[in-house]
């Protein structure tokens, strides 16, 4: 067999293999795009979405909201829901399954984890302040917005630790 052909086949063979694995059109080395309507938001960093005629749960990435239990965990939520609940937003992930971790673009590609962020109603997971994303977080604190609206007196709790103290009550 001929080179061309063999690369040939071996694409067709992945772009059959990821639409199956995934039930999306659309198809590259490294990601999978498709368009889903938000049905839920079921907190701040959580989407459910609905896919051809499949519930799906979307974890944003990047990002950590905090618990609804927690100061400002229900604000989180009603942002989010504000921003995508009932619309068609486009989910980009590196996997398939279910949950799927997966950024979410909605009105002319804005980012909804980063908005998140923008806004004060999550914490981003990464460490670089001078990322999109941290410097996002950075803003949104000095503007004292969302949960940051206090942290001169005292700092927010991250969720990542308020989840470590209810494990030890």
């Amino acid at each position: 067999m001929n080179r061309p052909l063999i690369v040939g086949l071996a694409s067709l063979l992945a772009l059959t293999w990821g639409m199956f694995l995934a039930n999306v059109p659309d198809t590259s080395a490294n990601s999978i795009t498709f368009d889903a309507m938000v049905i839920d938001v079921p907190d701040g960093d959580t989407l459910i979405v609905l896919r051809n005629k499949t519930r799906l749960t979307v974890k944003l990435p990047g990002i950590d909201a905090p618990e609804l239990d927690q100061p400002y965990g229900l604000e989180a939520k009603r942002f989010a829901a504000k921003l995508v609940k009932g619309r068609v937003v486009t989910i980009e992930t590196a996997q398939a399954g279910n949950p799927i971790y997966g950024g979410v673009r909605f009105s002319k590609n804005r980012i909804l984890a980063h908005e998140m962020v923008k806004a004060g109603m999550a914490w981003t997971t990464t460490t670089d302040k001078s990322s999109v994303f941290g410097e996002a977080q950075e803003k949104a604190k000095a503007a004292r917005l969302g949960l940051w609206v206090n942290s001169e007196e005292e700092e927010p709790i991250p969720p990542w630790e308020w989840r470590a103290q209810k494990r030890l009550r």
